[in-house]
């Protein structure tokens, strides 16, 4: 990579969306792929792009995502050798805002890592992309920022902030997506939306941080209009971008509902993901859980457990049950004569026996109770609940949380 990187990754954003299914204000740690959190991946593609100075920043009060980032350095000190964790920023606030507080932060860091450049990822959603591309087009470009972006369909763009790109290249205004965007001829009928991600020459920060009023920041849309207005600023087009080891290529995911999170995981468990988590040129280190390994066995009648097309987590069992096409977090115990297809079970979960488990998202710790079907019709007990979509959702009830 030409030019030395900074990598900072903020952290803080909730996730209205998964809110039933994780804490509040801990996107960072929402669980994917059984083993991983959302922020494994942004760590990942730092290290695997070779940036090795690295800064986490992270609310005060967010001792959880403190700890993660701790196991997670572990697991690959190696290659993030000046990752740390710098807690400072508000617990609440709009990601925008948080972002701004990120690239304050990082004006007292550029004397330690006089880098050329900073590269922001955002931990509130999943990201795959080789860094060193975007950083070489950057440069090449002259720009103070570039954003990393993506053509969204119409029925995503709502909502989002998306960009106006001139002849010349350079984004010219950014907007709240209305209901029914206009679609951009440049990207095929597609709006083309920010992903979140971005990279700003470290000697334009100054400029970045003044081009800002305190209103710009209550919003994303406003907060890169006001850039675009000010700066030289493009954007970088991660579809079809080539992967180390990969040949799906580059991947941005961000569960806006419990339903894309879903059917995301439920992609992991086909021939050919679009999310290739097995590849060995692009690793992706979870913290260490301290868990036995999974184990699959027989009951003690003789029944064989089984786990057709699914992840399946440290610290899982299956016992004399059959899982299919599903995704085990850490320690689920799924029993004899259970059946669990289609379905996310997060971490601790606990299938009983004879239980039926069809097209759910089941929470952390919650309890299937023995011969009891979910997903085939009945809603569940509150706090659950039965999507229009027919996903069924799963909460531990208080006593068990």
């Amino acid at each position: 990579m030409d030019g030395r990187l900074l990598g900072v990754v903020v952290a803080g954003g909730g996730s209205a969306s998964l809110d039933p299914l994780v804490s509040p204000g801990d996107a960072a740690l929402t669980p994917f792929a059984g083993q991983y959190r959302f922020i494994d991946f942004a760590l990942a593609t730092l290290a695997n792009s070779g940036v090795r100075d690295v800064c986490v920043f992270a609310p005060e009060t967010d001792a959880a995502l403190g700890a993660h980032v701790v196991r997670a350095g572990g697991a690959a000190a190696a290659e993030r050798r000046a990752l740390r964790s710098l807690p400072g920023m508000q617990a609440t606030g709009t990601p925008a805002r948080r972002l701004v507080e990120a690239l304050q932060a990082c004006r007292d860091l550029l004397g330690a890592h006089r880098p050329d450049a900073i590269v922001v990822l955002s931990a509130d959603h999943i990201l795959q992309l080789d860094l060193r591309p975007l950083a070489a087009a950057h440069a090449a470009f002259g720009a103070d920022v570039t954003l990393v972006a993506l053509p969204l369909p119409a029925s995503e763009a709502p909502g989002r902030a998306v960009l106006r790109i001139g002849g010349d290249g350079r984004v010219r205004h950014a907007e709240r997506a209305p209901t029914a965007p206009a679609p951009s001829t440049a990207t095929g009928g597609f709006a083309l939306g920010w992903a979140g991600d971005f990279i700003v020459r470290a000697d334009a920060l100054p400029a970045v941080l003044a081009a800002l009023a305190p209103d710009d920041v209550g919003d994303e849309a406003r907060f890169l209009a006001a850039l675009a207005a000010r700066l030289r600023m493009t954007a970088y087009d991660l579809l079809d971008r080539h992967l180390p080891g990969a040949s799906q290529g580059a991947y941005w995911h961000e569960p806006i509902t419990l339903e894309a999170y879903y059917d995301a995981q439920m992609n992991l468990c086909t021939p050919r993901p679009f999310l290739d988590l097995y590849n060995p040129a692009w690793p992706v280190r979870a913290a260490a859980a301290g868990l036995a390994p999974a184990k699959v066995v027989a009951d003690s009648a003789g029944r064989a457990g089984q786990a057709l097309n699914s992840l399946v987590s440290e610290g899982s069992v299956i016992r004399g049950g059959l899982v299919v096409n599903s995704v085990l977090g850490h320690g689920v115990v799924v029993e004899s004569g259970a059946e669990v297809e289609d379905s996310v079970l997060l971490d601790g979960c606990r299938i009983g026996r004879g239980a039926l488990v069809r097209r759910a998202l089941v929470g952390p710790g919650a309890v299937i109770a023995e011969g009891e079907e979910i997903g085939y019709g009945a809603a569940p007990n509150a706090p659950g609940r039965l999507a229009p979509s027919g996903l069924t959702l799963v909460v531990a009830s208080p006593a068990c949380a």
